[in-house]
């Protein structure tokens, strides 16, 4: 396992990322980058730029900072690593991700809820990218994934048994069913309980980044389980 990175707004959902984090890392050295993203002053002051840029954390972003510091040291193989990173585009990204040995991102609902435009663009910008992503739901609490649905494209090539292959350099779980993507919610509900499934798998293809563009609800949230996309070209 690799790295992984988690960016945050440093709310309680953060800690469980952690949490997942550490699991992930199979009792192997691994650093986690926790990435608080800021904006870039218009100012021609230095002096202006250094007071806007260390607005500091509220006491809720402290506990929680805390929190996650304490848990890393209970881990004993893993490291924690703030960054604060001022400004964010796609080759800024790519060379975050080549800089720290980034095998991971983990997405949590807060972040992806965060009215930010930065924290939106970034969404997008890692959705583009082509590491792996876990994406938590507003339920979801660390757990060890061992039944897998794969949610499966229309468009897709490639093959359930190379998937398989490929999540299991993340995750020890197996993928037990297999379904499309435009499969009804009901039908999928059903698949989900009859099969104990407690992670869904996606593919996922570069899209144009819209800094204003607003995501429609995704299918792991109206299910209520964590999902883990995978970029298309994983051969």
């Amino acid at each position: 396992m690799k790295n992984i990175l988690i960016p945050s707004t440093l709310q309680s959902d953060t800690i469980n990322a952690v949490k997942t984090a550490i699991q992930s890392s199979n009792g192997e050295q691994c650093q986690l980058i926790l990435m608080l993203l800021a904006d870039i002053p218009d100012t021609f002051s230095s002096a202006s730029l250094l007071r806007n840029i260390n607005t500091g954390l509220n006491t809720t972003q402290e506990n929680v900072l805390e929190m996650c510091r304490q848990i890393i040291l209970e881990s004993k193989n893993c490291s924690l690593k703030i960054h604060h990173q001022y400004g964010i585009s796609s080759p800024v990204f790519k060379n975050l991700m080549e800089h720290f040995t980034i095998g991971l991102t983990i997405i949590t609902p807060s972040f992806k809820a965060s009215k930010k435009k930065i924290n939106s663009f970034c969404v997008q910008i890692i959705s583009n990218s082509k590491c792996p992503i876990l994406h938590t739901n507003a339920n979801f609490e660390e757990e060890i994934f061992s039944q897998a649905l794969y949610l499966k494209n229309s468009d897709s090539s490639l093959p359930t048994e190379d998937l398989q292959a490929y999540v299991n350099t993340l995750f020890s779980l197996k993928i037990v069913s297999e379904t499309k993507t435009n499969e009804s919610e009901p039908f999928l509900t059903d698949t989900i309980a009859k099969n104990n499934i407690n992670i869904l798998i996606e593919t996922r293809k570069p899209k144009k980044l819209k800094l204003l563009k607003k995501e429609k609800a995704a299918l792991n949230e109206l299910l209520g389980l964590p999902v883990l996309s995978l970029y298309e070209e994983v051969s």
